[in-house]
């Protein structure tokens, strides 16, 4: 009787693992394992512009995102940052949205028609606007901000990011910099000068991204599908990258 009590209890335990596994979590974790760890602290006050956003989280409520943007932000999607947050965070849920078109930026999103059709009709807690195709915009930027804080009540908390991958590559290029230029006139300077002044938060993917391909040992066309875009391997340095922003 106890042996058979004891089968039944592990019969159960398996059970309930099989339940409570990911498969999406399981997979990405694989494709990380053998990958060389992400290095990188994220600065203590990334979540100055975030406090509605880590309360619900650390309360294991229900987060709704949008991410805006372009296939690079497609790809940042593709990682599940989303899956590696919720593990931090045991009983939230986050609803993500991924609201994209290629080669496309702000520039478009601005007009009134493409912000309901990509941001507002979703009704977001959060805006994560990313990617690389911009064209070095700041002002459209600037216009998209406020167009979602002018229609939405609550205004949504909005996370600025800065570009990655692209054909841009930072072990040669000589023009990358760890540290966001604090007096430089680079889009990625400008989105951040952007953030401070209107009261957005900020993350620099440009650095941690540059700095783990500069250092991993290996050539980034292992991180890539094409010339422009992240396979699962780049996409899991860009979850990574997510995963360390939103670590308690």
């Amino acid at each position: 009787m106890a042996i058979a009590a004891k089968i039944a209890d592990t019969a159960e335990v398996t059970s309930d693992s099989a339940r409570t596994s990911d498969p999406v979590l399981e997979r990405i974790d694989f494709i990380y394992s053998e990958m060389v760890p992400l290095q990188w602290t994220p600065p203590a006050d990334r979540w100055r512009h975030l406090q509605r956003t880590v309360e619900t989280l650390q309360k294991g409520g229900t987060l709704r995102v949008v991410m805006l943007g372009d296939s690079i932000v497609n790809d940042t999607s593709r990682s599940s940052w989303e899956k590696l947050v919720e593990r931090l965070y045991p009983g939230a849920h986050i609803e993500k949205v991924t609201s994209v078109r290629g080669s496309t930026g702000c520039w478009y999103y601005k007009d009134p028609t493409q912000l309901q059709e990509y941001v507002l009709k979703h009704k977001p807690d959060l805006v994560m606007i990313g990617g690389i195709s911009h064209r070095d915009d700041i002002d459209s930027v600037r216009e998209v901000i406020r167009g979602i804080r002018a229609a939405l009540e609550p205004d949504p908390e909005i996370l600025l990011m800065s570009p990655c991958f692209g054909h841009k590559d930072p072990r040669v290029d000589p023009e990358w910099t760890f540290d966001v230029p604090s007096d430089g006139n680079s889009f990625r300077s400008r989105l951040k000068k952007l953030a401070e002044e209107e009261k957005t938060a900020f993350l620099d993917m440009t650095g941690p991204w540059g700095q783990y391909l500069r250092t991993c040992g290996e050539d980034i066309h292992w991180f890539k599908r094409d010339i422009v875009h992240a396979n699962a391997r780049g996409e899991a340095i860009l979850g990574r990258i997510l995963e360390k922003f939103f670590t308690p």
